[in-house]
Order: C-alpha cells, then sequence, then structure tokens
C-alpha cells in the first residue's frame, strides 16, 4: 500500500508539472506562435513585384536557460532589379514565448555595396546594440531598458496577440535613438485580397516605426500584409503561401 501510495504521489506531481507547462502561452495548442510556421510573401514598391520575404517559427531555443522561440525573416530584391535597387538582410530573432518581447537579435545586412551586421542584447535594464561593418569596424551603443520594448519583427508577432481586444495600446519601440513611446492605432476592418480570395483584415498602424499590419480574423491571426516606409519608398509584403509542420 506504502509503494502504491508513492506512486501515485509521483503521478499527481508529474500531472501538475505537465499542465503548467501547457499553461504557458508559447507552449498552448492554441497559441498563434507554432513552431514550423512559413509565411511566404511577394514584396511591392509602387504596384511593382520587388522581392521576396519569408517569416519562419525555426523551433525552441534555450537562451541564457530560459526557453525562447527562434525566429527568422529573410528579405531579398530580385536579382533582375540590381541596376535600381539591391537589398539583402536576414535576421535571427529570440522571443519571449510570455511576453512576445525579444530577447535576442542578429541581423545582416546588404544593400547595394554596402554590406554590415546588428546585434542587439534586450537586457532588464539596458539594450546593447553593436554594429559591425565590412571592414570589421565595430559600434556599440547602450539605451536604457522599457517595458515592452519591440523592434520591426518582434512587432509583428505580439500584435498577433490582439493587444487592442484588452485595451492595450502602448509599448516602448527601439529606435535608433533608443525607445520611443508608442501609442499604435487599431484602424479597423478592411476587406484586402490574398492569394485568390477577398478576406476581412484588421488593420493596425504604429505612427513611430510605420508599419501598418493586416492581420487575418481567425485564430491564427495570420498578418496578410505589412507595409513599411523606406528609403525608397512604402514597400509593402503581400502573403502569398503559408507552410506548417502539418503540412
Amino acid at each position: 500500500m506504502k509503494n502504491d501510495g508513492g506512486r501515485l504521489i509521483v503521478f499527481t506531481l508529474f500531472c501538475l508539472l505537465i499542465l503548467l507547462l501547457l499553461s504557458e502561452p508559447g507552449f498552448s495548442r492554441g497559441s498563434q506562435l507554432n513552431p514550423g510556421e512559413r509565411l511566404e510573401y511577394q514584396v511591392f514598391a509602387k504596384g511593382l513585384p520587388v522581392g521576396e520575404q519569408s517569416l519562419t517559427i525555426i523551433g525552441w531555443h534555450d537562451y541564457q536557460q530560459e526557453p525562447v522561440l527562434h525566429i527568422r525573416m529573410q528579405l531579398t530584391s530580385y536579382p533582375a532589379l540590381a541596376f535600381l535597387f539591391s537589398y539583402q538582410e536576414t535576421a535571427d530573432l529570440y522571443l519571449d514565448p510570455k511576453n512576445l518581447t525579444p530577447v535576442y537579435l542578429q541581423r545582416k545586412l546588404r544593400e547595394q555595396e554596402k554590406v554590415w551586421a546588428e546585434e542587439y542584447s534586450f537586457g532588464e535594464e539596458t539594450v546593447e546594440k553593436i554594429v559591425r561593418n565590412s571592414k570589421g569596424e565595430t559600434k556599440v551603443y547602450t539605451y536604457q531598458a522599457a517595458d515592452p520594448l519591440l523592434e520591426g519583427i518582434s512587432l509583428v508577432y505580439y500584435l498577433r496577440a490582439r493587444p487592442w481586444q484588452k485595451d492595450q495600446y502602448n509599448f516602448y519601440y527601439l529606435t535608433n535613438k533608443g525607445p520611443r513611446l508608442v501609442e499604435y492605432q487599431f484602424v479597423g476592418e478592411q476587406r484586402i485580397r490574398v492569394r485568390t480570395d477577398y478576406v476581412m483584415a484588421d488593420v493596425v498602424e504604429d505612427p513611430v516605426s510605420q508599419v501598418t499590419v493586416w492581420y487575418s480574423q481567425d485564430e491564427k491571426v495570420y498578418p496578410l500584409r505589412i507595409a513599411v516606409k523606406s528609403s525608397v519608398g512604402i514597400l509593402t509584403s503581400r502573403l502569398v503561401k503559408i507552410t506548417s509542420v502539418e503540412d
């Protein structure tokens, strides 16, 4: 009987542990962020296709002994347009699954003949940014941390939790001069074309990062369209393909 009682206690503790793990937003089966999800976009400028972009949830990773989601963004212009515009970027983001805020970010960029890399470490008190150019020269910037603090890629995933439904409209965005308080706007609903069909989307606009995102109204909250103001005008990424582990 004593052994049976011991087995029951161990079994109960094991079940409680599983329930605690499943209660975390990032581990929840109903979460919008599922490892293996890949979203592919075609990028337009002034109505003309100029490149391709993808957002992929690579999977789980341990960062400083904490579980994070590894997300990779790739953006590249079409080679045929190199005489007008040439751009390539790969970014690896480690995202806190509970708060959907960045923990670490590494970016590799090439614009025309300019090549450089950026690295960001998001701490509780400070944010460190390291920039390295093709000559090996390094510059280090340190900013005071703020909460919740976002950057370009994490902004898209943060808004997938639909914070406007909880009347949460404020966050900090990391600009080149440091964190800046943002009051984004839920513009409303708009009917847009996605691939071969028309759907209703929720439209959200951030005046600081100058990003507008159209989100699907289903439980996955896919970013259907992303518009960003850049040095060459407004770049609009339109979703063309969704793949996942199940596929």
